[in-house]
């Protein structure tokens, strides 16, 4: 839930709105309080789980969804609020947690009270195997709808996204290792929140919506 409490100085510069700029003062001091006010897990092993402070841009990695198109990250975010998960087609361990996770929060999101429009997004990270008909094909899978999108990086860009998402120093490791962590965005596509490993779709929920009423 969230509480009534005054922002941080921290938390007061954590927020670049898009809508007008006359209005930044009092937009920013929403989205603190709001995100200020959720209780996050905290975990000595995971240095990077919580609000992301301040909020950092990834570098404008080339795409390609589901469909074949080909897009910047940053445009694939761009004036949505979105919640975003690294998974692999082939895999057959905890992806199809990942994937039964977000299908939860799908089903909740027009529950939400929001100012910008809602998406999930699936990054696939093995992009020799993950092309638009197996991504087609993973969406289906979980009766993914329209605000669900899939999308993977060039070979060249995969590990730098995934470096820049866990904001770890840590090498990568094999992808059968991935992190399940839901990395939200907020509509000007900077990354606000990390969770801790497969969080509750309740908890996915509420940052979607505290970003969201920004």
């Amino acid at each position: 839930m969230f509480h009534q409490q005054p922002p941080s100085r921290a938390a007061l510069r954590a927020c670049t709105p898009v809508r007008n700029p006359s209005r930044r003062a009092l937009l920013r001091g929403v989205s603190a309080a709001a995100l200020a006010g959720i209780s996050f897990p905290l975990y000595a092993q995971h240095a990077s789980v919580g609000l992301v402070t301040p909020p950092i841009r990834l570098d404008d990695y080339w795409v390609i969804d589901q469909s074949g198109q080909k897009q910047l990250l940053t445009d694939l975010l761009h004036r949505k609020v979105t919640a975003l998960q690294t998974i692999y087609t082939g895999c057959s361990s905890v992806c199809p947690l990942q994937g039964a996770l977000f299908s939860t929060v799908q089903q909740r999101i027009s529950q939400l009270q929001h100012g910008y429009p809602v998406q999930l997004v699936s990054i696939g990270i093995d992009p020799l195997s993950d092309s638009p008909p197996a991504l087609h094909a993973w969406l289906k899978r979980f009766q993914a709808g329209p605000e669900w999108r899939a999308a993977t990086p060039t070979l060249q860009d995969v590990d730098r996204m995934r470096t820049a998402l866990s904001g770890s120093t840590l090498p990568l490791g094999n992808i059968a290792d991935h992190s399940t962590q839901i990395y939200c965005f907020d509509a000007n596509a900077m990354l606000r929140w990390r969770s801790d490993d497969l969080p509750r779709a309740d908890q996915v929920c509420e940052v979607l919506g505290a970003l969201g009423r920004v």
